[in-house]
């Protein structure tokens, strides 16, 4: 199996001072298990020391794939992805995030025990379970992937929440729900579907009559969509972007007369949330030994957010929108 190793951040500094990407050297030492103590005071990032093997190129993507599978017809998510993924996000979460974060993120809705709530990128949980357990509503997590949704069910059991915050599978390219609902919380996740018009049809539908719809996602402006790191990213991310302007989601709301009220650019606080992550990986890793396979699994997911910065730097953004439904 190919060493995944291709990252390409340096160690610079963003404008409060915090440190960046700095891991090619400290994550190629990990990977071959070198002394980190001798690698971190040499000069330079390491880069003519340690030459950092390039990854093998992805294989063709596959015409067609259901819900929960990657652009080239893998299961998106496995078991030692999911164990990487809490190791960066912290237990019960695979995205940016977290219990701290979800809050913030929320705010807007207003969330009350009487609310009843969707969460269409549930993953495993923990954000409907937060919403849950915080505020008192009912939240019905939706996830597409099978197995992410399995162990989202299990974490919600272990902590008796199993009725208060159940993860369910679902298709976004095909949404529709049954019962309406008072609000609908969607992370980071439609930038994936194809078919954007049925999500928002189906969110409007969901909707109660003064309901809320609030949706974290990436835009990005045509003038900026031929950037190179947008364009690596949108080529290697596991499921294929379809990046929407911020200026076509918020016609999209407008067409289904929904009011927008917040359209915010939040890019800094996520990509700030990713690099923290990454660097607190990495401090962990060089202090406890992984099998092979986790060791690859470790490095396809650092690159996989690494991409996703170097795409945000580049001109790509992850905006907060929020909407009414009016009354009937």
């Amino acid at each position: 199996m190919t060493d995944k190793t291709n990252t390409t951040a340096h160690t610079t500094a963003d404008d409060a001072g915090a440190p960046r990407l700095n891991l090619k050297t400290r994550l190629h030492a990990w990977w071959e298990g070198y002394d980190l103590s001798g690698v971190k005071g040499r000069k330079g990032d390491g880069s003519e020391e340690h030459a950092v093997p390039a990854a093998a190129p992805p294989p063709p993507p596959s015409p067609s794939h259901g819900p929960g599978v990657n652009r080239w017809g893998k299961p998106l998510w496995t078991a030692t992805r999911i164990e990487v993924a809490e190791k960066l996000w912290g237990e019960g979460f695979n995205t940016p995030g977290g219990h701290d974060h979800i809050p913030y993120l929320v705010k807007p809705l207003g969330l009350n025990p009487a609310m009843s709530v969707l969460d269409l990128s549930a993953g495993l949980g923990g954000t409907s379970r937060v919403m849950a357990s915080k505020y008192g509503c009912w939240v019905t997590g939706l996830e597409a992937s099978e197995a992410l949704a399995k162990e989202g069910m299990v974490r919600s059991f272990k902590v008796g929440l199993e009725k208060k915050a159940p993860v369910e599978t679902y298709d976004p390219e095909r949404f529709s729900y049954p019962k309406r609902v008072d609000a609908i919380f969607y992370k980071e996740g439609m930038f994936s579907v194809a078919d954007k018009e049925q999500m928002f049809d189906g969110m409007e539908m969901a909707l109660k009559p003064r309901g809320h719809l609030l949706m974290t996602d990436y835009v990005v402006d045509p003038s900026m969509a031929g950037a190179r790191a947008v364009q690596q990213w949108c080529d290697k991310e596991p499921m294929q972007p379809h990046l929407w302007s911020k200026e076509r989601m918020a016609a999209a709301f407008a067409q289904r007369n929904l009011d927008l009220r917040i359209a915010e650019d939040i890019t800094d606080t996520h990509r700030t949330a990713i690099v923290a992550a990454i660097q607190g990986l990495v401090d962990h890793l060089e202090r406890h030994h992984l099998d092979r396979d986790t060791k690859i699994a470790v490095m396809d997911e650092v690159e996989m957010w690494v991409r996703r910065v170097a795409a945000l730097e580049a001109g790509m953004k992850v905006f907060r929108f929020y909407a009414l439904k009016p009354a009937e």
